[in-house]
């Protein structure tokens, strides 16, 4: 799983952290503090849920399945495409009638093609599923770059808070208020720390892969888009690969021309 990637990296993100207040000859557990963690997250997520409605908020439990999931390969999908304009090639477009496919989009415009629909129909409707998919993915990584935003804010928020309770109960002719201004001091910048920490070791890493995914599947969709209405514009097998081989990047390509050395001894 390609995704363990992010998770990995959170784990590091928050343990050099705590190295760090190692080295520097802190304690962990005076960080460690639930009445700033209260005052940052929960209000982060009560001002995420306030800017969403419950439809958005519900499908938070399957961006993490996402995240943890493989990436769209453009090359599977490039090999899958050739495989069907050969079969169109050979039996015609009604050979897709009993054609299995995992993605959703290849299956709904293998149907519109057994079913006889003209290409610009085609065309047409497989560009609004990847509209309606784009505003989805959108949607999830706003959710995100949100809570990003409003977990810093509520961190200085709540460290203002810290500092005018701090200063409103100090006593300077009470030695011990006094000698306990440090230890205040520190734990109202806690907050500051924890909404800093949220915002860049959780959420912008997710949302920065979201981002990446929504990309590579935008692509994809592309390609299958683009793969399809070849075939039904009754392109050869060759050509169509030739084309889809060319959107990707070098690294891609590399394979499919090395595949295309090997096979010329046939």
């Amino acid at each position: 799983m390609k995704g363990i990637t992010t998770i990995i990296g959170m784990v590091v993100v928050f343990a050099c952290l705590f190295a760090g207040i190692i080295i520097l000859d802190g304690e962990i557990m005076d960080f460690l503090d639930p009445a700033s963690a209260i005052l940052v997250i929960v209000p982060t997520f009560a001002a995420v849920m306030s800017s969403f409605p419950m439809s958005v908020l519900s499908k938070i439990p399957g961006h993490f399945k996402v995240l943890l999931g493989q990436e769209s390969s453009p090359s599977e999908y490039i090999d899958k495409i050739v495989s069907l304009a050969e079969k169109a090639r050979k039996e015609g477009l009604l050979a897709f009638e009993k054609e299995q496919v995992d993605d959703a989009l290849m299956a709904y415009a293998l149907r519109m093609m057994v079913d006889g629909l003209d290409k610009f129909t085609v065309k047409f409707a497989l560009e609004d599923c990847i509209n309606g998919m784009k505003e989805r993915h959108v949607e999830a990584i706003a959710i995100y770059n949100k809570a990003a935003a409003y977990a810093p804010a509520f961190g200085m928020c709540a460290t203002v808070i810290s500092l005018v309770n701090m200063l409103m109960g100090l006593d300077f002719e009470d030695p011990n208020a006094i000698n306990a201004l440090g230890a205040n001091m520190a734990t109202a910048l806690i907050t500051t720390l924890y909404g800093s920490a949220f915002a860049n070791g959780i959420f912008l890493p997710i949302a920065a892969r979201l981002q990446l995914l929504h990309k590579k599947e935008m692509f994809c969709k592309t390609m299958v888009c683009n793969g399809l209405l070849a075939i039904l514009n009754g392109d050869n097998p060759r050509v169509i690969k030739d084309f889809l081989v060319e959107q990707l990047s070098a690294a891609d390509a590399e394979g499919f021309k090395d595949d295309a050395k090997g096979g010329g001894g046939d």
